[in-house]
């Protein structure tokens, strides 16, 4: 029945994109993906976001794309990890170092409520660009970002979804669906990596709240 009701938020959600002439693009591939990338002005992904050729291929990552007439304009990655015992602080900790060379300490601190919640399998978002010609469309970034959460949820069972955003932009979590925002989550090292900040925001959901919201509201008004 879950399965059935993403499908129809899904499809709500396309027949808008359709209805504007936007069409969705999911790249499993790492020999074209840079290609689409540059076409939206993404020029790097960075190295937290990063989706690994393993990874594309084995299913366990994916990158989707909203295109206006063949072009694409917006992008954002989806990448299913499985803490199985791990914790969320101690994984945090050896991705940040695994990317960030000769700085095994580079994460200060996780905050607890973090390490305390998410747990499990789970989903992260990232590297989410907007072509610079294409911004200011609130409803069709929302409607991206619910649609690429569907999407994963259809690909993979999971715990908890979630996502980094600056805190500036708090006001997007409503708009991404997120109800858990974690404030000052993850401390960092000084220098501070580029593109991060110690007042970044983590924003997460559950798998009951998502089951919850995709079975109680009306198709595409996630």
């Amino acid at each position: 029945m879950e399965r059935q009701n993403i499908h129809i938020h899904m499809q709500a959600i396309e027949e808008r994109f359709k209805a504007d002439n936007l069409t969705l693009y999911v790249c499993e591939h790492p020999d074209e993906l840079p290609t689409l990338l540059l076409e939206v002005g993404k020029k790097k992904v960075h190295p937290i976001s990063e989706t690994s050729e393993d990874e594309l291929l084995s299913g366990r990552a994916l990158w989707l794309f909203l295109k206006k007439e063949g072009r694409c304009i917006i992008c954002i990655s989806a990448k299913l990890v499985d803490l199985g015992e791990k914790d969320f602080g101690n994984y945090f900790r050896n991705l940040a170092a695994s990317k960030y060379a000769g700085r095994d300490n580079v994460v200060a601190s996780v905050s607890q409520p973090l390490v305390d919640e998410l747990r499990g399998r789970l989903i992260y978002f990232g590297g989410i660009e907007v072509a610079p010609d294409e911004r200011g469309g609130i409803r069709r970034l929302g409607d991206f970002a619910q649609y690429v959460k569907l999407l994963a949820a259809m690909r993979w069972d999971f715990d908890w979804m979630y996502t980094i955003i600056a805190y500036k932009h708090r006001r997007l979590a409503d708009d991404y669906g997120f109800n858990g925002k974690y404030r000052n989550a993850i401390r960092w090292a000084e220098p501070v990596p580029e593109g991060l900040a110690n007042d970044q925001m983590i924003l997460g959901l559950n798998a009951v709240h998502f089951s919850h919201i995709v079975s109680s509201v009306e198709p595409g008004n996630l």
